[in-house]
């Protein structure tokens, strides 16, 4: 068993009946051990049987070794002597282990000279650590240490716990350590949400870990069903791989069918009893090749009918109200967690948008595949595709659970201070309980590990951390939950649904506008709009029809000056290049206090491709006063999205003896030329100018779809026109106006603080800082604005070319050194076991080779 600790690739679980396994495709021991350490020691022991495991970097470095050698000698444990078995011998059922004194020594040789253990004593004091009668003791040393001399796990600061030294962590624009959810920094966290369904004790440091059953500790939690075609590339692996398992497969049955026959011919007459044994033998290997062959296809058949098949799959959404802060999307495949705390759904980090939803999803083997590390996903553009879905989901749960109306009040009963959305939730007694109230505490028994939701009590006390490791089910006050024996009886997760947007929408909003704007269409009577009628019909548009508004810069085209109060302002939209209709000098003495506004059905139509634009409010040009409230009233009212189209803003002027009316037509935007792939813009989303990079364009529609540098997901791609005035080029000015004309200012340049771009700066250094530098971490983050501003960048970056240029050159060195040496023993083990009778092709791959090998080794366990 200790051998297959140390093969790659082996695990007896992915084969066995029970596919939902954890740890079928590993738990990193070799790859993590060396990942922080250079050598550990690993000590096991089953049925009075010990076996130690040394691997370690430290002796291959100082003796030179290319290959890798593994010392495993095997104990009595009740003698402390070395097991003595032959070949034709068997230790625990299984020819796993030959005794060869002379191995036996040089392995402990070897073990006590790079080893922390010095004596045979030493060693079995390791065993007697073991409290079980069977278990396994791992133990790392010669940690690797950070640039500051420290290791990356901290074992000093919390005697219960190992933590990843804060130190080490290099987060870019990150200081706050309270805003990072501690699992990120703590392993007694991180493994108490490890696992999907965590039925399992684990120990850390001596004290047992709580684990947390993630789906259940959520406010309001609801799962949704989502089903894809879309995840082929894990089948299409399986399905390649098994075919050429099949060849060669059929490969071996047609040389072993040719054995028997050629057997059968030369003993035909009288064949000797040797000649019967051998000619049995090889029928029977025949017979079970054709047996794994038949096996072997209808899998392939099986795995062909999947890979067309829907995969389902479950979302399940809740609310953290525990802590807010820490929200995301939590990915688990085949029970294991490999991704947590995935940001999507939120368009806006500063809103209470989707704050404080948590997402959980597990996803099988067969759905997509993890990386070596259990980092990550194989197939990046499936998994993003899932994320994708993921936040369509998760922004209908925030629809579903219905608290977007009433978002501020609803943080603000468990302790939220809406100010403050980075911030944990207050503690005084009151919120606590409301939070204890809405989640009752869900524990597991630590006899039978079933879980159990405790009723809430509000006389009873908090349980103390040794009574959560300890708590049984017989101290349940629940007596019908009070036994070990009672089944466990968790809550019913209700189920949602996506629901698509509906396909009549376009008629309604059309019979809406049209039922909006009658009393604007009649040509024979002229109205006057008054600004509270304005007021409530955009209030209605708004609450119906959901519509993107937006003002933008105007210029007027009049000869003469006018006067426009605010109170009488009015914006609407008609179509592009098409002037608007003036009203001559007679109707307006003829009508003092009336206007003669119509829309036509074309214009209509207008409104159902483009959004409305929102009241624009400007005053007389000569008027510096009334300038300036009218354009603190329009930045009010752009934080709205500024649609992809050309406005016409209508200006109503009110006066005791005439009456005008200013149609100005925005054309501004139309002198920008069409922006190619790649260029760089402004724009405004989201109720803000942000930067942004063009993806692709669309001549023939007029259109471009933009990518911005703060959502760089796809997600948040927007799309605007050519003649929008919502986008300009980075650094082009403003176009000039004639000071004559009066304009409508809606986009302001909000400068950065200097603060920030100083802590970005200062952020940038510390992550490329080489190792030998002339100043620390500390010194850079005291350093004030002039010391900032005399920093030698030339010098900084030449010392961290030269670094990198280093580490590079070492690493192809290394790689190649590598590849070298494993080519070799490739070759060297190639002619081994042709000389041994295996068959294997000297220029073989090295995944061919892996699979000769394996093949070999279940046909020895097989035959043995």
């Amino acid at each position: 068993d200790v051998f297959n600790v140390i093969v790659f690739g082996k695990s007896a679980k992915r084969h066995s009946l029970d596919s939902t396994q954890i740890g079928q495709y590993g738990n990193g021991l070799k790859s993590g051990a060396m990942r922080i350490s250079n050598d550990f020691i690993l000590f096991t022991k089953k049925d009075n049987i010990g076996t130690c495991l040394f691997l370690s970097r430290t002796f291959h470095q100082e003796e030179h070794i290319s290959q890798i050698m593994c010392p495993m000698p095997c104990f009595d444990l009740t003698s402390q002597k070395p097991i003595e078995n032959t070949d034709n011998q068997q230790l625990n059922g299984t020819r796993t282990y030959t005794y060869d004194k002379n191995k036996h020594e040089l392995e402990m040789y070897l073990i006590t000279k790079y080893s922390p253990f010095k004596t045979i004593d030493d060693l079995f004091k390791q065993f007697s650590l073991i409290k079980s009668a069977s278990g396994t003791l791992i133990i790392l040393y010669n940690l690797k240490l950070s640039d500051c001399g420290e290791p990356e796990l901290n074992i000093k600061t919390d005697p219960y716990d190992i933590l990843i030294d804060s130190k080490n962590r290099r987060n870019l624009f990150i200081d706050d350590d309270n805003s990072i959810p501690s699992e990120y920094r703590s392993l007694r966290a991180y493994v108490s949400i490890l696992y999907y369904e965590p039925h399992m004790r684990i120990t850390i440091q001596g004290r047992r870990v709580i684990t947390k059953k993630l789906s259940y500790t959520l406010y309001k939690p609801r799962q949704y069903q989502f089903k894809s075609t879309r995840f082929k590339t894990r089948s299409e692996q399986e399905i390649k791989k098994s075919e050429k398992e099949l060849l060669s497969l059929e490969e071996r049955i047609r040389e072993a069918d040719s054995q028997v026959y050629h057997i059968q011919q030369q003993n035909e007459m009288t064949p000797s009893i040797d000649e019967r044994i051998r000619l049995r033998k090889l029928q029977i290997n025949a017979a079970e090749l054709k047996d794994i062959a038949n096996r072997l296809r209808n899998g392939l058949v099986k795995k062909r009918m999947e890979m067309t098949t829907t995969k389902t799959l479950t979302f399940i959404f809740g609310l953290n109200i525990q802590n807010r802060i820490a929200d995301g999307i939590f990915v688990y495949n085949c029970g294991r967690l490999i991704k947590m705390y995935e940001k999507i759904g939120q368009p806006n980090k500063k809103t209470l948008y989707c704050r404080g939803v948590i997402g959980i999803v597990d996803i099988p083997s067969i759905v997509l595949e993890p990386t070596h590390n259990k980092q990550s996903f194989a197939d990046e553009k499936e998994y993003q595709f899932l994320l994708k879905n993921m936040g369509e989901y998760m922004r209908q749960y925030w629809a579903d659970t219905g608290i977007e109306h009433y978002v501020k009040e609803f943080w603000a009963t468990y302790g939220y201070r809406d100010d403050q959305l980075d911030r944990p939730p207050l503690n005084d007694p009151e919120t606590i309980k409301r939070r204890q109230v809405a989640i009752p505490m869900l524990i597991q028994c630590d006899k039978c590990l079933k879980w159990r939701r405790l009723p809430y009590n509000g006389n009873a006390k908090v349980l103390t951390q040794n009574q959560l490791e300890s708590w049984q089910c017989s101290d349940n006050t629940d007596i019908l939950n009070n036994t070990c024996s009672a089944n466990e009886k968790l809550e019913i997760i209700p189920e949602g649904e996506l629901k698509q947007q509906s396909q009549g929408t376009n008629s309604e909003n059309h019979t809406l506008l049209r039922a909006v704007l009658s009393p604007a269409r009649s040509l024979g009577t002229n109205k006057r709009i008054s600004n509270a009628e304005i007021s409530s019909t955009t209030t209605n548009i708004n609450s119906k029809v959901s519509t993107r508004s937006s003002i933008v810069p105007s210029s007027s085209k009049t000869s003469q000056k006018r006067s426009l109060p605010p109170s009488r302002s009015l914006s609407t939209k008609t179509k592009p290049k098409k002037k608007p209709k003036r009203c001559n000098s007679k109707q307006s003495t003829e009508s003092k206090s009336k206007i003669h506004n119509t829309i036509s059905d074309g214009e209509i139509d207008e409104y159902e491709q483009e959004s409305f634009a929102s009241v624009a409010q400007q005053t007389h040009d000569q008027t510096s006063t009334s300038i300036q409230n009218s354009r603190s009233n329009i930045q009010q009212t752009s934080l709205t999205d500024y649609v992809t189209s050309t406005h016409h803003i209508h200006l109503i002027d009110d006066d005791d003896n005439t009456e005008n009316i200013d149609n100005t037509d925005i054309t501004s935007n139309n002198l920008l030329p069409p922006p190619t792939i790649g260029a760089r813009l402004w724009a405004m989303y989201q109720g803000a100018r942000r930067t942004g990079t063009v993806l692709s364009v669309n001549d023939k529609r007029g259109i471009f779809k933009m990518r911005f540098d703060e959502f760089p997901t796809a997600e948040f791609d927007y799309s605007f026109s050519y003649k929008s005035s919502a986008w300009s080029y980075i650094g082009t000015p403003p176009p000039s106006t004639d000071p004559t004309i009066t304009s409508v200012e809606t986009i302001v340049n909000e400068l950065e603080p200097l603060s920030i771009i100083a802590k970005k700066l200062k952020a940038l250094i510390k992550f490329m800082l080489p190792p030998d530098w002339k100043l620390t971490h500390a010194q850079i983050s005291a350093m004030s604005y002039d010391d900032l501003s005399q920093f030698d960048i030339a010098a900084f970056m030449q010392s961290y070319r030269e670094k990198m240029t280093k580490i590079v050159e070492q690493h192809k060195t290394d790689e190649e050194h590598w590849r070298t040496s494993t080519q070799h023993l490739q070759s060297e083990a190639t002619k081994l076991f042709n000389l041994c009778g295996m068959s294997i092709p000297m220029d073989c791959s090295m995944e061919d080779f892996e699979e000769h090998i394996e093949r070999y080794i279940a046909e020895a366990i097989k035959s043995s």
